[in-house]
Parts: structure tokens; C-alpha cells; sequence
């Protein structure tokens, strides 16, 4: 079946919309009041890496993809496979999926828990009287909502939240170090070695380790 095209159309606001922690509580754990600028940017960017771990979708536009919440549209164009499509849609992957607002097949409105349901965190069933049904060959509208109201507090699961502040933490330390460095060795003196991208600690990703496991739940296990 044909990969529906998705489209935002109410998009997540920027900054702390976007943001799976806040520069408050990095600076809390960092123990400063400072560098406010500099550790939002690092946030964004541990935002942005832990949507492409989890393999969030991107829109039509190729606007980045966020845990924020957001209003989405999927698209299933006419299909004129020789396949049938079956009873179950596949959203295309956000998470968490909080709401279906509406589904329109081949031009008619459906109800929802008598015409479809939704099952699991994005699988869209097909019913009638209750039991699984093929959907029909012609376009379907699945408009939803999901994501997380990351400007409230406690939105986002506590342990991801607090794995999120541990990778800024160590980004923010690490900033004034040169990365090509691996190691320093001054006999007698001094010893030390630094985490690397693919070693025990930091992920392929380039998260920690600890990270990439707080976000095992939320990954998108087809998109490998």
C-alpha cells in the first residue's frame, strides 16, 4: 500500500513548544544561572536528535518533526493496486497520538468507534457491527492530533525528561573540549579519557546510551 502524505496544519510553536526540557532545569541541575541562550540551543538540538531516533515523521514541507503537540492531516490518495488495503491505516508515525479528529473515506464523513477505531498508538481500524472491514480503494482524510504540550509542566515522561538533561548537562561541560581528543595522559600527573559517539556511553545516535533507552518506547521500529 502506498505511503499516505502527511501535512501540519497546526504546527507546534517554537522554542519551549518544540523542547523536551526546559533551560530552567538544566541550569538547575548545572547548578548556574547563566549561558540561558547557549543551553536552549543545546536543548533544541537533543530535541531534534531524539525525533530522528525515534524516526518521526516529516510533512509534505519538510518541516522538522517534533514530540510538540500538533494538529496532523494523512492522506491515502485513490489506490489502484491490485492489493486491497486491508482493515488497518498506518498514521504515519508521531507520538504519542492523543485524538483522532476526523476520517473521511471516499468522501464520506466516518464515526468514530462505529466506523473505525483507533488501535494501539497509530493504527487506524477499518469496522462495521463492530467487526474489522477492508477499507475502500478511494481517498481517505485521517486528520489527528499528537505530541506532547511540552510548554506544561510534567508533559513530557520523567524519565526521558531527566536523560534529556543529562545529555545537556554533558554537552555543556564537554562544550570548551576538543572533540578530537579522545584521551590525555600526562604521566604521574594526569589521565583521562572522554566518550565517543558509537563507544559504551554515547550511542550511534550520538546520544547517551541512557537516552537512546528512555526513547525506546517512542521509536519507530520499521523505519530500522
Amino acid at each position: 500500500m502506498t505511503a499516505p502524505m502527511l501535512e501540519v496544519t497546526a504546527a507546534a510553536a517554537s522554542g519551549a513548544a518544540r523542547m523536551l526540557t526546559t533551560t530552567a532545569k538544566v541550569q538547575a541541575v548545572l547548578g548556574i544561572a547563566t549561558d540561558t541562550a547557549l543551553i536552549e540551543a543545546m536543548i533544541e538540538r537533543v530535541s531534534a536528535l531524539a525525533a530522528a531516533r525515534c524516526g518521526l515523521a516529516r510533512d509534505v514541507a519538510g518541516a522538522m518533526p517534533t514530540f510538540g503537540l500538533e494538529t496532523l492531516r494523512a492522506t491515502w490518495f485513490v489506490d489502484s493496486g491490485e492489493r486491497p488495503r486491508g482493515s488497518v491505516l498506518i498514521l504515519p508515525w508521531r507520538v504519542p497520538v492523543t485524538a483522532i479528529t476526523s476520517v473521511v473515506e471516499a468522501a464520506v464523513t466516518l464515526t468514530a468507534g462505529t466506523d473505525y477505531r483507533l488501535v494501539g498508538g497509530a493504527l487506524v481500524e477499518r469496522l462495521a457491527e463492530d467487526a474489522p472491514i477492508t477499507w475502500s480503494s478511494g481517498k481517505i482524510v485521517v486528520t489527528y492530533v499528537a505530541g506532547w504540550a511540552l510548554a506544561t509542566a510534567n508533559a513530557v515522561p520523567p524519565d526521558l525528561e531527566a536523560a534529556v538533561i543529562e545529555q545537556v548537562k554533558g554537552m555543556y561541560v564537554a562544550r570548551a573540549r576538543d572533540p578530537a581528543v579522545r584521551s590525555v595522559n600526562v604521566p604521574d600527573v594526569y589521565a583521562a579519557s572522554y566518550s565517543v559517539a558509537g563507544g559504551d556511553s554515547i550511542g550511534s545516535s550520538g546520544l547517551l546510551t541512557q537516552v537512546e533507552a528512555a526513547l525506546a518506547p517512542y521509536r519507530n521500529w520499521s523505519a530500522g
